[in-house]
C-alpha cells in the first residue's frame, strides 16, 4: 500500500480473542487497528477519534447491538470508511437488509480464510483510498476554481481601469488636435514672417514691400495656369501694377 496513506482499521468483535486474531492479520498487511468489544463502545470511539477509520471489520451476533444496527450507525459517523460485516449463513436476511441500506460494502462468512480475508481488506483499503484521493481532487478543484474566479475578476477590473485610462488619454489628444488646428487657423503667419524679419533686422521695410509685390506676381501666375486649364481668362494686369 502507498505509504503516504496510515491505515487503522477498527475491529469489532465481543470475543477479545478473534478480535485479536483479526489484528495480527491486519498487522501482516501494513495496517495499524483498534479493538472494541461491542457496537456502543466502538461508536464512542469513532466520535472522539481525530482521524476516521479506514476499514471496518464488524461481527454480526453481539450483545446489545448487532453488526448491521452499529454500521449503519457508523456510516452516519464516518461515511468514507470501509464497513465489512462478518456472518454467518443464518444472518443472510440482516446481511441482504444491510446492503439494501447501503450500511456495508462487502460481508465475510464464518469460518473465513486468512489470506482470502487478508487480500480483501487489502482491496478494501485501496478503495478507501481511492475515496480520499477524489475528495482531495475535488478540494484542490474546487480551490483551483476559486483562484482561477480571482484571478479573472482581478484581469476584468484591471482591463476597465486600463480601458479607462485609454480613454481618457484618446480625450486628451483630442482636445490637444483642436486646439492645435484651432490654433493654425488663427494665426497670421505674413504677419509673423514680417514681425520676425523686422526683429532679426534681416531686410528693410522697402526690400520686404518688394518681396510681397513679388509673392503677388508669382501666385498671380500660379491662378493664371489653373483659369487657361479649365477655361477662364484672368486679367491680364497684376494686382499692384
Amino acid at each position: 500500500m502507498p505509504e503516504q496513506f496510515d491505515h487503522t482499521v477498527l475491529i469489532v468483535d465481543d470475543e477479545e480473542q478473534i478480535g485479536k486474531a483479526l489484528g495480527r492479520l491486519m498487522k501482516g498487511i501494513g495496517a495499524k487497528y483498534v479493538y472494541m468489544p461491542s457496537g456502543q463502545e466502538a461508536l464512542d470511539w469513532m466520535k472522539k477519534a481525530t482521524k476516521p477509520f479506514s476499514l471496518i471489520l464488524s461481527d454480526q451476533r453481539m450483545p446489545g447491538m448487532v453488526g448491521s444496527v452499529f454500521l449503519e450507525k457508523a456510516k452516519e459517523i464516518s461515511p468514507d470508511t470501509i464497513r465489512f460485516l462478518i456472518t454467518g449463513y443464518a444472518d443472510v436476511d440482516a446481511v441482504t437488509d444491510a446492503v439494501n441500506k447501503g450500511s456495508i460494502h462487502r460481508y465475510i462468512s464464518k469460518p473465513w480464510d486468512n489470506k482470502v480475508l487478508s487480500e480483501t481488506v487489502k482491496t478494501g483499503l485501496e478503495q478507501h483510498e481511492l475515496i480520499m484521493e477524489n475528495h482531495r481532487l475535488f478540494a484542490l478543484a474546487k480551490e483551483q476554481n476559486a483562484k482561477l474566479y480571482t484571478l479573472n475578476t482581478d484581469l476584468k477590473k484591471s482591463a476597465a481601469v486600463h480601458q479607462k485610462a485609454i480613454l481618457q488619454k484618446d480625450k486628451q489628444i483630442s482636445e490637444l488636435n483642436a486646439r492645435l488646428e484651432k490654433g493654425f487657423e488663427n494665426r497670421n503667419y505674413i504677419n509673423e514672417i514680417e514681425a520676425l524679419l523686422k526683429q532679426k533686422n534681416m531686410i528693410e521695410e522697402g526690400k520686404l514691400n518688394s518681396l510681397y509685390a513679388a509673392i503677388i506676381a508669382e501666385l498671380y501666375e500660379q491662378f493664371q495656369e489653373i483659369a487657361v486649364r479649365n477655361g477662364f481668362e484672368m486679367p491680364q494686369t497684376v494686382p499692384g501694377d
